[in-house]
């Protein structure tokens, strides 16, 4: 494999004008203006230098703000940096904005052309990839339909499906894991995942940690247009979760977010009800003490027979992830039409406090998240010890005296 870097940024920086009205830039053009500013310059980008290695999936991470559309836009060509230099080489792919450059008077099959043509396809490159395009969208005889006339999750299985097809060296994703109906999220995520199997380089933005932590190997964290820190996706996510955790700390939301909006058709994999119990007798219990027998217990349904995999994490008010458990990494992959997956928690460790469970559906290799939703109550720890901390740690003492005298007293 080549050593040649497929993106090479160096010093990255980009800002723009910010004008008070409209008049502001033709008065900073006009001659006797003597160099008067009518402008307030804002920097998306500062100084932003980083690599990307052939077959290497790196993660854009940071909050709303940072300056993440404006460097996917730079690596993309839609716009320029205001100084510092990058290097993209090879065929390129943005999934930035799904359908953003169909003509929504053609129909479906001509913006494939349309856009394949722009791509630099020529017309018989373009046609043998025509029935891929079309089966892996799904869009049938819409196809010869008027863009106008799509929902916007047909325009985003359109666009996908066109930018895919071309086969990128490298593909630049923004968040498009978020788009279309569930099955078609499945599909995208196989796709991506099919490309990293296959060692394609990919530029990964999201605001799903879960995602970035899977698919990447390196993450870049955004942080007011400037580079906080670059490292391995592990320490990077963690301590972007530990910064606005304790950003959040005082808030009366809960960080945990449920998204479960996909969850609408039966035939779909999903979880139907889950309690918490006494480890020992299996009835309801919410109540307990460090060092007691706890289990959980989750209600799946699953009419299509997928190959499914289950976690079940806990988590404080804070938003800090005390520990999350998958059967994926006990080798448990289940396919019944209906099951009970329960978690067993024998002498639990935590001391006091109130804890959401949150829960997670996957398929079997744990890339694609069915579901995900908290467990309908509450653990509450209550310490009946003085111990401190999140945790009660087993442990040990000894105590050894030094320069003992000989025949001092034991």
């Amino acid at each position: 494999m080549s050593t040649v870097p497929v993106i090479e940024a160096r010093d990255l920086s980009k800002s723009y004008k910010l004008y008070g009205n409209a008049y502001g830039r033709l008065w900073e053009c006009l001659p006797w203006n003597k160099g008067k500013k009518y402008h307030k310059t804002i920097k998306a980008l500062s100084d932003v230098t980083f690599d990307v290695m052939p077959g290497e999936c790196v993660g854009l991470i940071g909050t709303n703000g940072a300056g993440k559309s404006t460097m996917l836009k730079v690596l993309s060509g839609t716009t320029f940096p205001t100084s510092g230099s990058y290097t993209v080489r090879g065929r390129v792919t943005s999934l930035l904005e799904l359908g953003a450059g169909f003509n929504p008077s053609f129909s479906g099959r001509e913006n494939i052309f349309m856009n394949a043509a722009m791509m630099g396809f020529s017309r018989q490159e373009a046609q043998s990839k025509f029935n891929e395009i079309v089966e892996f969208s799904e869009l049938g005889d819409f196809i010869h339909a008027p863009v106008r006339t799509y929902s916007s999750g047909m325009q985003a299985r359109l666009g996908f499906s066109v930018a895919v097809a071309t086969d990128p060296d490298l593909l630049i994703i923004d968040e498009i894991l978020a788009v279309g109906d569930m099955n078609f999220r499945k599909k995208c995520v196989e796709k991506i995942w099919d490309y990293k199997r296959r060692g394609k380089s990919m530029f990964f933005c999201s605001h799903s940690l879960y995602d970035v932590r899977q698919l990447c190997d390196r993450v870049i964290w955004l942080r007011n247009g400037r580079m906080q820190m670059l490292g391995d996706s592990i320490t990077v996510t963690n301590e972007y979760a530990t910064h606005e955790n304790k950003i959040a700390e005082g808030s009366d939301e809960m960080p945990f977010q449920d998204v479960d909006d996909a969850v609408q058709e039966n035939s779909n994999p999903h979880i139907v009800s889950s309690e918490l119990l006494d480890g020992d007798t299996l009835k309801p219990r919410t109540k307990f003490a460090p060092g007691d027998n706890v289990a959980v217990r989750v209600r799946v349904k699953n009419t299509a027979r997928e190959r499914l995999t289950l976690a079940v994490g806990a988590m404080r008010t804070d938003g800090t992830l005390c520990f999350a458990h998958t059967t994926q990494f006990n080798d448990l992959v289940f396919d019944h039409e209906e099951s009970h997956v329960t978690l067993h928690l024998p002498k639990i460790c935590l001391l006091s406090g109130e804890f959401t469970l949150p829960i997670w559906l996957f398929d079997e290799n744990g890339n694609h998240r069915y579901q995900e939703r908290p467990c309908n109550d509450n653990l509450i720890v209550q310490n009946r010890t003085k111990d401190l901390g999140l945790f009660l740690q087993d442990h040990s003492w000894e105590i050894e005296p030094t320069n003992q005298k000989p025949g001092a007293n034991q």
